[in-house]
């Protein structure tokens, strides 16, 4: 049987409490910066666990920091393949690449089975402060993301869905020198003008069918931005009502839906409001 001494299990227990408080912040905070930001975050305060394996007396306080500095960085490296696509192969690359560093780096431990002084280790964790925040700074104050819409003169309806109804282009800039995740305005569309004609008919004794139309951003999902780069992502419609074959709608930017249904019938898109979570907020 196995004698686990209280001293152990508060060690073992604050190991793993500190090991999931990481990856649930690497995996699940939302970050409204860019990710350099948060895996220089991360790993300052791997470097500074690291430092405190470095200094400590306790041989059992040693291998559970270890233990959480390894278990955190693979972790960090799934989140950034993850995060920038790196593929399939990059990421068995970087998994044997990490494999190898541990085969490597525990032939330059100690009798103590330690790395470097307790002073080096202080040493280290000064120089990774000062570089994060540097890109903090730098991330903080060269701004985010600038979103520019393009709408198109006019719309020609589609009868399938696989040929898409481009009605919009947005392209998304980066003035920064770190790569920025992409968060598209919310970006809605109306039917604009008088459309009785191509309203869909309705039940008898019903109040009449307006025309269904909506707008989607392809704009996949966590896609980034390289530093200085610029990406265009197109703006599908979604058109539902009756007698549409062949018809072409002009489309406008406008500030909101108008409210009029007078004079020839178009497409208004325009930017909505996100409630406080980050949602769209309903028309």
């Amino acid at each position: 049987m196995v004698d686990i001494d209280s001293e152990t299990l508060f060690n073992g227990a604050a190991a793993v409490l500190v090991t999931v408080a990481v990856l649930f912040f690497v995996f699940n905070v939302r970050w409204g910066y860019s990710p350099v930001s948060k895996v220089a975050l991360t790993l300052l305060f791997l470097t500074g666990v690291f430092a405190i394996t470095q200094r400590t007396d306790d041989y059992q306080l040693t291998l559970l920091g270890y233990g959480v500095v390894v278990t955190s960085f693979v972790g960090l490296f799934f989140e950034v393949v993850s995060t920038f696509g790196a593929g399939d192969a990059a990421t068995v690359a970087g998994l044997l690449a990490i494999a190898a560093a541990l085969f490597f780096v525990r032939t330059r431990l100690d009798e103590d089975e330690r790395f470097v002084t307790g002073r080096w280790a202080t040493y280290a964790v000064g120089v990774v402060a000062v570089l994060t925040v540097a890109v903090l700074l730098v991330d903080a104050t060269t701004g985010g993301l600038a979103y520019e819409l393009r709408p198109a003169s006019e719309v020609e309806y589609a009868e399938s869905h696989d040929e898409g109804m481009r009605v919009a282009s947005v392209v998304v800039t980066n003035p920064t020198p770190l790569p920025e995740r992409v968060e598209t305005p919310n970006y809605r569309v109306c039917a604009a003008g008088n459309w009785s004609e191509y309203r869909p008919p309705s039940e008898p004794g019903q109040p009449e069918r307006p025309v269904d139309i909506n707008v989607y951003v392809q704009d996949g999902y966590g896609e980034h931005v390289p530093p200085f780069g610029t990406k265009t992502y197109p703006v599908e419609l979604n058109l539902h009502g009756a007698n549409l074959s062949g018809e072409t709608f002009p489309v406008e930017r406008t500030s909101a839906c108008p409210d009029d249904e007078e004079g020839s019938p178009y497409v208004a898109i325009f930017e909505a409001e996100r409630d406080r979570y980050g949602r769209p907020v309903a028309l």
